[in-house]
């Protein structure tokens, strides 16, 4: 019986092992090279943006990021990592009105985004539905989040706005 009892308990520890490989943390999958997170954790997301001019009460996120280093994979040519980023940003109207005045006194030509763009698979349907029943003329300032030079592109709603944010 008591062997028995200890083939068990081994036989949970490696399964367990096993799974840990296949995920990183509990919002976050790998697999081979690519890790994928959908989060709405802020701290986390505060490292793939910046988000202290503007502080979001809460944000939903999902991050891709595919590591072409060649260190983990055996890759025959290691090149550089691919990483994308799409975010809701909830914000209170206090601050989402001081994100708008700076952004609409901010010198940017219009980028023309297409709000198809915005529309993420892991959307919530209320949020889903404001933007394709937005404005489809408005675009965002990315400098805000991203930092100048970074390719990107946000599109604002009622008290939030979406992101998108992606390697080269």
């Amino acid at each position: 019986m008591t062997k028995l009892f200890w083939t068990l308990i081994l036989t949970l520890s490696l399964s367990s092992c096993e799974q840990h490989d296949k995920k990183i943390e509990s919002d976050t999958v790998k697999e081979g090279n690519k890790s994928t997170t959908l989060s709405s954790d802020t701290s986390k997301l505060s490292k793939l943006i910046d988000i202290t001019s503007f502080k979001p009460t809460h944000a939903k996120f999902k991050y891709v990021f595919i590591d072409n280093s060649g260190q983990k994979e055996r890759l025959t040519v290691p090149g550089p990592s691919d990483s994308y980023l799409q975010a809701v940003l909830y914000f209170d109207t206090a601050t989402f009105d001081q994100l708008k005045t700076k952004y609409f006194n901010a010198d940017y030509s219009s980028p023309n985004f297409d709000r198809q763009d915005f529309n993420f698979d892991w959307l919530d349907p209320k949020v889903r539905k404001e933007l394709m029943q937005s404005d489809t003329s408005y675009h965002g300032h990315p400098d805000y989040f991203l930092g100048l030079g970074v390719k990107g592109k946000l599109w604002l709603l009622d008290n939030k706005l979406l992101l998108i944010k992606a390697t080269d």
